[in-house]
């Protein structure tokens, strides 16, 4: 696999410096490499070359195809009427629609949080993940207060976890090691994340725990604690342009 991978590459920087060879004597311009938002990407095609003077735009994804069906539409639509004022002939094109995303409010419902505000704090896994040979020394959090202490050490393992009975030491982290609580802890409790979590919370987490359980639970990320998110359609306007053709007004 790695020497037709190698192959593809050295391809791929041929076909480049041919095109910079090529272009060199057409143009100054190189070429630049433009994205657009979402699913588009377009190019800049050196004007120097007489076949693809105009640039050209590659649209993927569930968005281009939206947009290759509406600019096709447009160009079989009807040449809007030509109309003479006083400052001149002009036509008239549609008007804005709305945006089908966000129904007109220009902000849509956050899909990270799903308009909760509020994400796991643990992360989407159902059950806490370690390996076993590297387990020692890890740092654990008790959801639960045990023997008065909440932050612990891995420092032992015995056990097997092909037999099923692979089984870890817990020992706190504070205080002198004459009154360290040691906890031997199953493989089963420690990947439940209603009893452990991975690492050491901060003090800010113990708080809001008051005594109890600890909260799985923190700001979302992605909207802030807002629940809604710009749309990203309509760039939050609510409306939305066609892709019509531009006519002269002359003719």
């Amino acid at each position: 696999m790695r020497p037709f991978m190698k192959f593809c590459f050295a391809l791929f920087f041929f076909w480049v410096g041919w095109l910079d060879f090529i272009g060199a004597f057409h143009t100054t311009s190189a070429w630049t490499w433009k994205p657009q938002r979402q699913s588009s990407l377009s190019f800049h095609i050196p004007q120097g070359w007489s076949r693809l003077k105009r640039p050209h735009t590659i649209m993927m994804g569930q968005r281009g195809k939206r947009i290759k069906k509406e600019i096709k539409r447009e160009r079989e639509a009807e040449v809007p009427p030509r109309i003479n004022t006083p400052y001149g002939p002009i036509r008239f094109n549609r008007p804005l629609s709305t945006c089908d995303a966000c129904q007109g409010r220009g902000i849509v419902r956050c899909n990270v949080c799903d308009g909760r505000a509020i994400t796991r704090a643990t992360g989407h896994r159902k059950r806490n993940s370690f390996d076993a040979d590297r387990v020692v020394g890890s740092h654990w959090t008790s959801v639960e207060i045990r023997e008065g202490h909440r932050h612990y050490v891995c420092t032992e393992s015995k056990g097997s976890r092909k037999k099923k009975n692979f089984q870890v030491r817990m020992s706190n982290s504070c205080g002198p090691e004459e009154t360290k609580v040691h906890l031997w802890i199953t493989e089963d409790e420690i990947r439940d994340k209603a009893s452990w979590r991975m690492g050491w919370v901060t003090l800010e987490e113990i708080r809001m725990a008051d005594s109890g359980p600890l909260i799985d639970a923190k700001i979302c990320f992605r909207c802030k604690g807002e629940r809604v998110l710009k749309c990203i359609e309509c760039d939050g306007k609510g409306k939305l342009g066609y892709h019509q053709r531009i006519y002269d007004v002359g003719q």
